[in-house]
């Protein structure tokens, strides 16, 4: 048996990798570094060795203690858990490169494939969107409009059926040569897979975050939205990836039908789960397969206190 497969064997890959709990993995080293220094105050050496087999542990099998996400959940505050939790944000999105007309340049490295994704759209420190009027710009494009009542927007005919041919004819060749050309990279370097823990689809390119969706039909839609927009804005080319991808993900709450299998949709609240935490989510989903088109974080459609 060679070491590598003696390692494989060793290793519980749905706790480590990218599945690793960073408020977990601290938890264990640190009772790792209480138990070591409490069995080397008896003998030194066998502080280091015991640390060491402690240290392995964790590395391997993700934990030292079992159970530790219900400690991390019981003892570690929320806003704790927040800044460690590799599941996504749902506020930041924005673009790693330049698209024509772009001002986010420099940014291509901001984000490597181990640190926290973000969701949604492409990956950035969402400055260009910061005051970017999604709703607004999508009347003048007339992608919206309001509905007989005048008090709620919806698609606009027109706008619904181009988008409709869009999805029709998108694929993940379609939605890789999309990516490429909004960031900047070469369309062979990217790569779409799933992570943290299949919730999420993320774009790569070379170890770069490109961004984070929350499944493969919601990329298919924000591609198909963004080639429909094509045309319908005066001031296209002067738009960032990143406000072009916001736009993208604002029409994704109007869909009618699922981009992968054509069922309808439904809206709701829903609890998502990571390894240490819970917390609600404003949920947009198909009815037939159950894809995920859009989540939202309830907390961020929560009103502000005057």
């Amino acid at each position: 048996m060679t070491a590598s497969t003696l390692a494989d064997r060793l290793r519980q890959s749905e706790y480590t990798g990218e599945n690793r709990c960073t408020p977990c993995t601290v938890v264990n080293v640190v009772i790792a570094a209480a138990l070591s220094l409490v069995l080397g105050v008896a003998w030194p050496p066998l502080g280091l060795v015991s640390f060491a087999l402690f240290a392995g542990a964790i590395y391997f099998r993700g934990y030292l203690i079992p159970g530790t996400p219900t400690l991390t959940k019981t003892y570690f505050p929320d806003r704790v858990l927040r800044w460690f939790d590799k599941e996504p944000t749902q506020t930041r999105v924005g673009a790693t490169a330049s698209a024509p007309g772009s001002a986010a340049d420099d940014d291509v490295d901001a984000e490597s494939s181990d640190e926290e994704v973000e969701s949604g759209q492409l990956d950035g420190d969402g400055a260009s969107v910061a005051a970017f009027d999604v709703e607004a710009t999508l009347m003048d494009a007339g992608a919206l409009e309001l509905d007989e009542s005048g008090d709620e927007l919806r698609l606009a005919p027109a706008f619904e059926s181009a988008w409709d041919d869009e999805i029709a004819r998108t694929d993940e060749t379609v939605a890789r040569r999309w990516l490429a050309r909004l960031t900047g990279v070469d369309e062979a370097d990217v790569t779409l897979e799933s992570r943290a823990r299949s919730r999420w689809l993320v774009a790569m390119a070379d170890g770069t975050t490109l961004g984070t969706w929350e499944s493969n039909g919601a990329l298919v839609a924000d591609v198909a939205a963004d080639a429909a927009l094509d045309g319908r804005l005066d001031d296209r080319d002067q738009l960032t990836a990143e406000q072009r991808s916001a736009l993208a993900r604002g029409l994704r709450i109007y869909l009618n039908s699922c981009p992968t299998c054509g069922g309808g949709v439904r809206f709701g609240s829903e609890t998502a789960e990571s390894c240490c935490r819970s917390w609600e989510v404003f949920v947009v989903r198909c009815e037939d397969c159950e894809t995920r088109l859009l989540e939202v974080d309830a907390e961020a459609l929560e009103p502000e206190a005057a």
